[in-house]
């Protein structure tokens, strides 16, 4: 028989581990978000609370979906009815992570991207909800090969404008992080290179007037890496197996 355990014994610890009590984003973003009221024998994860991902869950045979993103009624509209039904009605419950993870000391999205790339994280800046999302360091080699290296370890093409010659410390913020005062803060903390998912006109004209170089490697697989790390830890704590949901190419 597989190992099972109750879902409320899993939402505790994760609760505790990135102190979810902490943040208020003004709708429910972190914690329990659909109580499926199923014992958990396996575990799901993904970056989106998407129609695919709680398929994907449910084929994969999981009771609990761990997910960056939950479904929000201020985003999703009437599609988050029914996304939660759909969760119902497969016998998954969701669990969201969004400022808990973002801000996470040593297993935020930034510091598993940092891994990812190679850069030797020295702090944290960025406030976000009450905690720091981002990450800053050094980094050995070029910008020219941490680009290819995060298209590589990332599995996309990523976006990339090289406005210094200067390289070697690394703002990291993941997800959809291009705002001009983050940016600005991690040139002040000696940064010449700033990393995050997606941007506007005005970060890259930003960093191109303020000499900064810029890499978008999308929002979503600059996210990936942060709840798969998450699910293992927590598939680990609690001797379960699990699996990631990844979303369709077109998204990513």
């Amino acid at each position: 028989m597989p190992t099972s355990i109750a879902l409320q014994v899993i939402v505790a610890y994760i609760d505790e581990l990135l102190q979810v009590s902490k943040y208020d984003e003004g709708e429910p973003s972190n914690g329990l978000m659909v109580d499926a009221g199923q014992p958990v024998t396996r575990i799901a994860a993904a970056v989106n609370t998407s129609f695919a991902s709680i398929r994907g869950a449910s084929e994969a045979g999981a009771q609990l979906l761990l997910v960056h993103h939950t479904t929000w009624e201020s985003i999703d509209l009437q599609l988050k009815t029914q996304k939660d039904q759909a969760l119902r009605d497969a016998s998954v419950s969701l669990y969201g992570v969004h400022a808990a993870l973002d801000c996470a000391p040593e297993m935020s999205n930034a510091d598993s991207l940092a891994a990812l790339l190679g850069v030797q994280v020295e702090g944290r800046f960025a406030e976000y909800c009450g905690g720091l999302a981002g990450v800053y360091g050094a980094c050995d080699g070029t910008f020219a090969q941490l680009a290819e290296r995060a298209s590589e370890t990332l599995g996309v093409a990523v976006d990339s404008w090289e406005n210094n010659q200067s390289f070697g410390r690394i703002g990291i913020v993941p997800g959809g992080a291009g705002m001009t005062p983050m940016m600005e803060e991690a040139r002040s903390l000696g940064c010449d290179t700033y990393v995050t998912g997606e941007g506007s006109m005005y970060t890259k004209l930003f960093a191109r007037e303020i000499d900064m170089n810029l890499i978008f490697g999308t929002h979503y697989a600059t996210e990936a890496p942060g709840i798969k790390g998450l699910a293992e830890r927590v598939a680990e704590q609690f001797k379960l197996p699990w699996s990631f949901v990844q979303e369709d190419k077109d998204i990513l």
